[in-house]
């Protein structure tokens, strides 16, 4: 007897119904989708799991003047989509305008119209605006955010991982000691600092928050001891962070470690982590103090420049002395002096310049200490500025050595292109100190000394003028 598909004349074949069916999406597709799948999956990471709507209306500027103006006029309301850009516009500001969060009454006005359309999704933007003003002088507003943020993780039973870590891992964001408490426990677990964001399941841009400035020193001062193998991973970190703040915390940290004997060896690479992340010690507006900095960070920001200062003005001696001069004496001389040096510069002809250039130990500072004057004379000076003086060493042997008080009527005016390096001697000058035999029976408060012996080394005398007449100690 003929079954149902015989007399339906429908011949189909379920096994190979299925295996048609596995046909349809190619091996070669479905390779694509999955590369396309795992790229948003990156984007997710790195921008987070909320997008701000782009419809120039729900903007952040547009959402924040809203606002602004509402403050004025009671009978303006907010949709449930405004209300989630209010919630990530509470840090916003613009010219003439301050942020929502700098003022503590309007950020409380905020928040109540936030939670009167309440949405589990808006907790990211105000955990947003918690991190991102971590480090703010604002206290109050900030521990209004704290509690606004506790009271409403408690009730929280969603999927979202950014708020799931806020709950499960509270104790990472406590005002107190959160911040430091997450680095302490990464460095004890041996996580790499690159991942501290993952740890907490934040987005990846999240990173360069003031939240992690902490987290990154903390993180240090557990593992200082083992600073050599770590340097490339706090480099990674810095680079991410992008936080001025943070790079004169830990710089700073790293420098004064690195001029203890028992780390010279990382002097190198720290002074070039140094003028990568905060800039050469002779600007000192960009080694300026930051905000919020506690005595402690404002002593070891301004110990680190000098000391950064010295290593450099060391290396400059030790070439300027080597390839302009070749004179073993004089740099021995001077690099006693190293730590008193405040600041210095070369002048000289452009291809004396091209010739230091050539020496790695100084070439990437160069550029900021060197100025070329119009001759080419192969002569060049070292100006050095130690105490109240200038003083000044020339490339030529028979070039007597000269000090001229900062703010006296004889200092040379180098505010001009030097013609050439002499107009920085002036013959009528007297001399330092005068002696006779092993005395020394007279001095200047300025003027210029030869570096001739006699019965007294050179050395000497030149000692001997610096700690009594310029009250300058080796």
């Amino acid at each position: 007897m003929a079954n149902v598909y015989e007399l339906l004349e429908f011949h189909l074949s379920p096994r190979g119904f299925r295996q048609s069916t596995e046909d349809v999406i190619s091996k070669t597709l479905g390779h694509q989708l999955d590369i396309s799948i795992n790229q948003l999956k990156k984007i997710s990471e790195k921008v987070g799991e909320v997008s701000i709507p782009v419809n120039g209306d729900y903007m952040i500027p547009a959402i924040f003047k809203k606002f602004k103006s509402a403050l004025q006029n009671d009978k303006v309301s907010f949709d449930k989509r405004e209300l989630r850009t209010l919630a990530f516009a509470l840090s916003y500001s613009e010219s003439g305008l301050s942020s929502i969060f700098s003022n503590e009454n309007e950020l409380k006005v905020a928040l109540e119209l936030i939670t009167s359309n309440w949405r589990d999704p808006f907790l990211i933007g105000i955990i947003d605006c918690y991190l991102r003003n971590w480090d703010t002088e604002n206290r109050k507003s900030k521990n209004h955010l704290a509690v606004f943020i506790d009271e409403k993780i408690k009730s929280y039973s969603g999927n979202r991982n950014t708020i799931i870590t806020f709950k499960n891992k509270h104790k990472y964001f406590d005002l107190k000691n959160g911040d430091s408490v997450l680095g302490y426990e990464l460095a004890l677990k041996n996580i790499s600092i690159k991942e501290a964001n993952k740890y907490l399941s934040l987005p990846e841009s999240w990173y360069t928050y003031p939240y992690f400035s902490k987290v990154i020193t903390t993180y240090y001062e557990k593992k200082s001891g083992e600073l050599n193998d770590y340097l490339i991973d706090f480099e990674s970190a810095l680079e991410s962070h992008k936080n001025p703040t943070t790079n004169k915390r830990l710089l700073s940290k790293f420098i004064i470690q690195a001029n203890q004997p028992e780390y010279s060896i990382l002097q190198d690479k720290v002074k070039y982590l140094a003028f990568k992340f905060i800039g050469d010690p002779e600007n000192k507006s960009v080694w300026a103090e930051y905000s919020n900095a506690i005595e402690q960070e404002k002593s070891d920001l301004f110990n680190a420049r000098i000391i950064l200062n010295e290593w450099i003005t060391r290396e400059f001696i030790n070439v300027f002395f080597n390839i302009c001069i070749n004179d073993e004496r004089r740099k021995r001389f001077w690099l006693k002096y190293t730590h008193k040096i405040s600041s210095f510069k070369v002048y000289g002809p452009s291809f004396t310049q091209a010739l230091l250039k050539r020496d790695e130990r100084i070439s990437k500072y160069l550029d900021t200490r060197f100025v070329s004057v119009q001759s080419n004379r192969d002569i060049s000076a070292f100006i050095l500025y130690m105490g109240d003086y200038m003083f000044i060493e020339f490339s030529d042997a028979g070039y007597a050595f000269y000090a001229y008080k900062i703010n006296g009527t004889y200092r040379p005016n180098l505010n001009y292109r030097l013609n050439s390096v002499d107009e920085l001697r002036n013959s009528y000058m007297p001399m330092l100190a005068y002696r006779t035999g092993v005395y020394i029976n007279g001095t200047s408060p300025e003027g210029r000394l030869s570096h001739n012996d006699g019965d007294l080394r050179w050395e000497e005398v030149f000692s001997y003028w610096i700690k009594n007449i310029a009250q300058i100690d080796a």
